[in-house]
């Protein structure tokens, strides 16, 4: 799906949610990108975000993990 204003290629929300979802099952992850709200939840961890990308990063951080050098780690 191509949903950026530039042209350039992009997951839609719903896939790149699932993505996420996948890649951090500990973590409740919820998105809302007309406004734009992404958030992960774990017990009395809240991170907020303004796309899911910034979520991804922090969440990598987070578990001491780090992306590569195509953004997967």
């Amino acid at each position: 799906m191509n949903d950026s204003a530039y042209g350039a290629w992009r997951p839609g929300t719903s896939a790149y949610l699932a993505q996420l979802r996948r890649e951090f099952p500990s973590f409740g992850i919820i998105a809302d990108p007309d406004r734009p709200i992404w958030m992960a939840v774990r017990g009395d961890v809240f991170i907020r975000a303004t796309d899911g990308h910034v979520l991804r990063r922090r969440l990598l951080e987070l578990t001491g993990r780090s992306a590569g050098a195509d953004g997967r780690s």
